[in-house]
């Protein structure tokens, strides 16, 4: 989201069409500022809901947003703030830092611990994790009462192999929650379908069944059928395929 929205606005002095696989910042669903920018992912408007009514789920009425300061981090709070409000969850304080700025990290924490509040949504990248993880720690705010949620399928086992010290941070992020956004297309989305159909959104959102589709993707791209992104990147070249076959030349060479 970053990257693309500054990309679609210079495109757009061109006139240039844009079609983004991976940005989900609600921003760029704006028709006026990005006229020519499209998207084959849903926007986090959309997935923000899901969290909420997870986090509602759990019967958690008042959060803490920890998020990293860009187009992603920023936009998802107020996505998250207004899907709170629709299932009565108070989001009593939203702090952010800039990316892997330890010192705006340490004062980011600092806030939260004096808010008093307990659950907390990180929006936040993993190459912070570890770091994160340890100042909460240090602040006296893992366990105990305490409970941590990532809006991203962070890689917790990279996070925790590339530590200095990987027993201490493994069990620091131990018991660290994750929603995330599962892309199911297919015969894995056929197959979910069929068992799960009619199910409550909160019921399809259990670490358990996460980790089963994360193990199905997982194991696609272990096998080098699929990435994380591989649907809507699919959508999105074939998308530009189809446009640039539809375009005409002129006799001079111009396009029509």
């Amino acid at each position: 989201s970053a990257v693309t929205g500054p990309l679609a606005l210079a495109a757009n002095i061109a006139s240039t069409p844009v079609i983004a696989w991976g940005a989900t910042a609600s921003a760029l669903s704006d028709r006026v500022t990005y006229p020519t920018l499209s998207r084959s992912i849903i926007s986090d408007s959309v997935f923000a809901d899901g969290v909420l009514a997870s986090i509602s789920a759990m019967g958690w009425t008042r959060i803490a947003i920890l998020n990293v300061n860009d187009a992603w981090g920023n936009g998802f709070v107020q996505d998250a703030t207004a899907s709170a409000r629709k299932v009565g969850v108070e989001v009593v304080i939203a702090v952010g830092f800039d990316l892997e700025d330890r010192s705006q990290m340490k004062s980011a924490m600092r806030q939260l611990a004096m808010s008093g509040v307990r659950i907390t949504l990180t929006v936040t990248f993993d190459t912070d994790l570890a770091a994160l993880a340890s100042m909460a720690d240090s602040f006296g705010m893992l366990g105990n009462g305490y409970a941590w949620i990532s809006a991203l399928d962070m890689g917790f086992n990279e996070v925790v192999a590339s530590s200095p010290e990987p027993e201490r941070t493994r069990a620091l992020l131990a018991g660290w929650l994750v929603c995330t956004s599962n892309l199911l297309f297919g015969e894995r989305g056929t197959r979910f379908d069929s068992v799960r159909r009619g199910e409550p959104l909160h019921h399809l959102n259990h670490s358990g069944l996460q980790g089963l589709i994360s193990d199905d993707v997982y194991s696609e791209i272990q096998n080098g059928e699929c990435d994380t992104y591989c649907a809507t990147i699919y959508d999105a070249m074939w998308t530009t395929a189809i446009a640039l076959a539809r375009l005409k030349l002129g006799a001079d060479g111009s396009v029509d």
